[in-house]
């Protein structure tokens, strides 16, 4: 199927800018997190439970157990959003707790569907919300820089996705995982992390040489002696393979299911989910990484 170039970038064109300007402020991160993540939970419930969990009780189910999941989702983005990591751990464990305490609660028949739609609710909240609510987080992670880092994921995650599409459209033709996406091949995924790679170098140099010149990299990234250059290669090439991975388990959700995209929200990409796929695993992996591994952030 071809694809609206069209639509995708006036869909860039519009959204990234809105994005940057909400993200500038904590209030307006918390509100636009909260928000997509909500909406990102209403379309793989919509997407998900119809087509897996089909049996007469999957009506019973799905309607108080998906108000219960997207409510977890906003408690925790608001939990993350305190920058107290001990509070959000003990919210997500008491989330978790609740989750399969009410679907015991509220099951009529032990069957293998109780099982599963318990188990597709608890893989949304390790999935989607885990994701949003460290990106969250991340902007609490460094006194200096959570902002950048931030950004520096989102932007990650753009440019792979892109590079993989383009390379993989033009010149692609040995796929990388068949049965779980035919449309994504090998060269894709290597053009998406070297893309990766390629915009982790310009932000970092954006950062450290232009602040003065252009004022939004004003201190956002660290100095190349804090995050030298095979630091930024590397940390470049593993978001750019996590945003590999993101997107193959979104495939695989929307294999298994049946559909093709997530939803409608962005006009050429899909729905939200299939735009914020990439970064679900590079915001908990960047937290975690300015935690641990680069501690002068």
């Amino acid at each position: 199927m071809a694809v609206d170039w069209g639509r995708r970038v006036l869909t860039v064109l519009m959204g990234v800018p809105t994005a940057l300007w909400l993200l500038s402020s904590s209030v307006g991160m918390l509100l636009l997190t909260t928000t997509v993540c909500c909406l990102t939970l209403v379309e793989y419930t919509n997407t998900i439970s119809p087509q897996i969990v089909a049996q007469p009780m999957a009506a019973n189910l799905k309607q108080p157990h998906r108000v219960l999941l997207i409510s977890t989702g906003a408690v925790l983005c608001v939990g993350a959003w305190s920058g107290d990591k001990l509070l959000y751990d003990t919210l997500s464990f008491g989330a978790t707790l609740a989750i399969i305490t009410i679907h015991i609660a509220t099951t009529t028949k032990m069957n293998q569907t109780a099982m599963l739609q318990l188990l597709l609710d608890l893989f949304a909240l390790i999935y989607i919300v885990n994701g949003f609510s460290h990106a969250i987080l991340l902007r609490y992670s460094s006194k200096k820089y959570g902002y950048g880092l931030q950004i520096l994921g989102l932007c990650c995650a753009w440019v792979c996705d892109t590079g993989a599409l383009i390379a993989g459209t033009f010149m692609g033709h040995v796929k990388l995982a068949p049965l779980v996406s035919p449309g994504k091949t090998l060269l894709g995924a290597i053009a998406g992390v070297v893309s990766s790679v390629a915009m982790a170098l310009a932000i970092f140099f954006l950062s450290s040489h232009y602040s003065a010149v252009l004022p939004w990299t004003y201190d956002i990234l660290p100095s190349a002696h804090v995050a030298p250059l095979i630091h930024q290669v590397m940390l470049g090439a593993v978001l750019g393979i996590l945003c590999i991975v993101g997107d193959l388990v979104e495939s695989f959700v929307k294999r298994v299911a049946g559909v093709k995209d997530s939803g409608v929200f962005f006009p050429g990409h899909g729905g939200l989910l299939d735009r914020m796929d990439s970064f679900l695993f590079i915001a908990p992996y960047l937290y975690f990484h300015s935690q641990y591994f680069v501690p002068a952030l």
